[in-house]
């Protein structure tokens, strides 16, 4: 049993000099240990505080920003609607004007053949009655001529007053080809 004696004599020998070692070193450097625990859990607590004010200034930016890219993006968008229903109206007086102009071509296409079958009937019309009255003036200068002729073979006329007679016949003549 003395070695069992000897053992517990033995431990107790030994946490004394740790426990003066640490009673020394809180007499010794005791007071800057807490001072200087104080400063880290200050250091510690402003850092913390910073960080949470910086975090919240972060996310009041991005929110902010986020705001603004929404506004900016919903404007963007607004204008593009309006530029999209303005082509949309454009393309559409566009296209009514294309088709009342496509309908005014037809008319007026229609309009002008009309008006030139109309005038080829004239032509041919006035022509016709041209024709016909050269014609009977033609067959009246004839008869007159003929006529004269007898008058002229009978009746023995001298030879001047046949070319008198001559001379006015051509002379009305030219005047109604006129």
């Amino acid at each position: 049993m003395p070695n069992n004696k000897t053992a517990k004599k033995s431990e107790p020998q030994d946490e004394s000099p740790i426990n003066e070692l640490d009673q020394l070193r809180q007499i010794v450097f005791g007071v800057a240990e807490q001072q200087l625990k104080k400063q880290i859990a200050l250091t510690r607590s402003d850092l913390e505080q910073a960080l949470n004010t910086q975090n919240i200034s972060i996310t009041n930016r991005l929110d902010k920003m986020q705001e603004n890219f929404t506004q900016q993006f919903a404007d963007v968008e607004q204008r593009i609607q309006h530029l999209d229903k303005t082509h949309d109206e454009n393309e559409l007086v566009i296209q009514k004007d294309l088709a009342s102009l496509a309908s005014e071509h037809e008319m007026f296409a229609t309009a002008t053949q009309q008006d030139f079958k109309a005038m080829e009937q004239a032509l041919d019309s006035g022509s016709q009655t041209l024709s016909h009255n050269f014609n009977e003036q033609l067959d009246q200068l004839k008869t007159h001529l003929e006529s004269v002729s007898k008058e002229l073979s009978s009746s023995k006329t001298d030879r001047k007053t046949l070319a008198k007679l001559l001379a006015t016949m051509a002379t009305n003549l030219e005047d109604d080809e006129l």
